[in-house]
């Protein structure tokens, strides 16, 4: 009986405790804020960027949502995205804005180029963490900021986005976007002099690998992330300045495509292509941007004065002037009724609900995997219960038995 008593209550333990586990998910309310893309640009077309991308994922099937683009033509400072606010594990594109921090050290004098880091010289920590890969010294160069994420935080610096724009798992993980990463590879190409010696470093990157794969003889400073574990996600990336006549900068992420080395090199040449085509556009921008046109204003008109007529005679029967549009049927301009009936008849749109809210992919994947836990929890609650029940029945019918049995004793 005691034993029994103990397995009653260790069930209504765990039941308590089922009910009692926390929920971590994204809220709803945290939902990154993803700047606004401008209206218009000076030469790219964004209407083009995306059909050649989604044309390329549509030819080898590849799942859109799992890929991102950054891409900005250089001279203008024009800049488009796919997918662009999409967070991926990092895979070893951090590199970049680490090996930034301390060049700029040595900008600012705090460093030399034979300042001892960790036993290595600055030289020696950029080439062997930007050329060869070292993940050892990639994590002691890290150590020189602080910890991990003490170097993330400093990584922002390098972007205009906001703080709010950020995932938690930036600062946690070392997740980037492609809009992020954009931002730290423009610094480095705008203001080249404050990180001496990084852009070097990336050009002797995976030399005619990735981007440099399809682009023959065209410089490409390149710095290339790349990640697989068993049981979780594969990443891929590629971020460079490519420097075609009017440079470009581009970033390609990816996530369990497999193929990644084909893809990059055919982003490489489709965007070094696009680059090419640009040149007139520029060269027009260019022109307009020099000499600019003046306003065209519309000249002013003199407003004759009417005749009065002399006191006596009738007012001349004033002729419809002719124009040009005479002979056209212009389409006919409805009536205030029929207008009203226009818009009573109109069907209601349709309020967009709860379900059909946009989400990150992120936050899409934390509500699925709330929803999978609730269900969980759910069969554990009905298991439980039964449990509980047929337990609490097993215990109620064996005190019956024993008190009828008691009495059947009584009686003889």
């Amino acid at each position: 009986m005691k034993t029994k008593n103990l397995l009653a209550l260790l069930l209504a333990l765990v039941l308590c405790a089922s009910l009692l586990t926390p929920v971590y998910a994204f809220a709803e309310g945290e939902e990154s804020a993803v700047p606004s893309d401008p209206d218009s640009y000076a030469v790219i077309d964004p209407a083009a960027l995306q059909k050649l991308v989604e044309d390329y994922a549509a030819v080898y099937s590849l799942k859109k949502e799992n890929i991102s683009v950054a891409y900005c033509y250089l001279d203008t400072g024009d800049t488009w995205y796919y997918n662009g606010d999409r967070w991926y594990f990092s895979a070893g594109l951090h590199r970049v804005p680490l090996m930034m921090i301390l060049a700029e050290w040595e900008h600012d004098g705090k460093v030399n180029r034979d300042t001892s880091l960790k036993g290595m010289t600055l030289g020696q920590a950029e080439e062997s963490v930007l050329i060869y890969n070292s993940v050892d010294n990639t994590n002691l160069m890290m150590g020189m900021i602080g910890s991990n994420e003490d170097a993330r935080r400093e990584f922002m610096k390098f972007s205009s986005l906001p703080e709010d724009y950020y995932d938690p798992d930036f600062l946690a993980y070392s997740y980037f976007s492609a809009r992020y990463m954009m931002d730290v590879m423009k610094t480095l190409y705008y203001e080249n002099e404050r990180f001496p010696n990084i852009l070097e470093c990336m050009k002797r990157s995976a030399v005619g690998q990735y981007f440099g794969a399809g682009l023959g003889n065209i410089e490409v400073a390149q710095r290339f992330g790349s990640y697989t574990a068993p049981r979780r996600n594969e990443n891929n990336h590629d971020a460079a300045i490519i420097y075609t006549p009017h440079p470009f900068a581009l970033v390609v992420m990816t996530e369990n495509m497999g193929v990644t080395q084909q893809i990059t090199k055919d982003m490489g040449i489709i965007f070094r292509d696009y680059t090419l085509s640009l040149d007139g556009a520029y060269d027009a921008w260019l022109q307009q941007k020099d000499n600019p046109q003046p306003a065209v204003t519309a000249p002013e008109t003199e407003t004759q004065p009417a005749e009065t007529p002399a006191e006596g005679e009738t007012p001349a029967e004033v002729q419809p002037e002719e124009t040009p549009n005479a002979g056209l049927i212009l389409p006919s301009v409805p009536t205030e009724q029929e207008t009203e009936t226009a818009v009573t008849t109109e069907e209601p749109a349709e309020e967009q609900s709860p379900a059909a809210e946009n989400l990150t992919p992120r936050q899409q994947e934390a509500r699925d995997a709330l929803e999978v836990q609730n269900s969980r929890r759910m069969i554990v609650l009905v298991l439980g219960a039964v449990l509980l029940f047929v337990l609490v029945l097993a215990l109620v019918l064996q005190k019956v038995m024993r008190r009828r049995k008691a009495a059947d004793q009584d009686e003889d």
